[in-house]
């Protein structure tokens, strides 16, 4: 059976598309969301504006799968990191740990106005930001063996079960770092993140005195 020749603009196309999305993906590495164009995207990789809107409704849909590629590749990173954590490590101190990589992450690597805009998308709901909010992300199944590991150990007591304790995690982090974005540049998310989680870490462990 003869082998199915490429459709050459289908090709032309997926290669369009692609070169798009990385020259976005540099721009936006180098300036906030809200400072890059359409325009400066396609002068940059030499294709027409008409060309952009083809493969993608607006600039917000691509800044949307930028996000999401991006969230599952630092999902990845913070799981590296927790498998350099010292193996016998308090569960507490590696959630802190976690904690601080996180907001390391999202004041050295994303910045603050880029965050508003990632909260701009997802309270609009306009697009599909689920891979950023979604309780399938990564990022809740490390809270979740995190936790897993503190209870089973003894470390950690609940009256929640462990999914539920693990939602409530991420719902803190989502809810400091929006304090961040308000309160923005009088706010150290770094030193009130530690704070917030230690006062939480409070709430679960088990007291061992008794």
């Amino acid at each position: 059976m003869r082998d199915k020749i490429p459709d050459k603009r289908k090709v032309q196309g997926a290669e369009t598309k692609r070169r798009l999305y990385e020259i976005a993906e540099q721009l936006f590495a180098q300036h906030d969301f809200a400072d890059v164009s359409v325009e400066d995207i396609t002068n940059e990789a030499g294709i027409t504006k008409g060309a952009f809107y083809v493969h993608f409704a607006s600039k917000d849909e691509l800044i949307a799968l930028l996000i999401a590629d991006y969230a599952a590749r630092v999902d990845m990173d913070y799981a590296t990191f927790l498998e350099s954590l010292p193996p016998d490590m308090p569960a507490s101190n590696v959630l802190l740990a976690l904690i601080e990589k996180i907001a390391d992450v999202l004041m050295n690597k994303i910045g603050c106005n880029n965050m508003k805009k990632v909260y701009q998308m997802m309270l609009a709901g306009t697009l599909d930001t689920e891979a950023v909010k979604g309780y399938g992300r990564d990022l809740y199944s490390l809270c979740y063996s995190i936790l897993e590991n503190g209870i089973r150990t003894g470390e950690f007591k609940s009256i929640l079960p462990v999914e539920g304790l693990s939602r409530h995690l991420v719902m803190a982090i989502r809810g400091i770092s929006y304090e961040w974005c308000i309160r923005y540049p009088d706010f150290d998310l770094k030193e009130q993140s530690i704070e917030q989680f230690r006062l939480l870490l409070e709430g679960i462990k088990l007291d061992k005195t008794i």
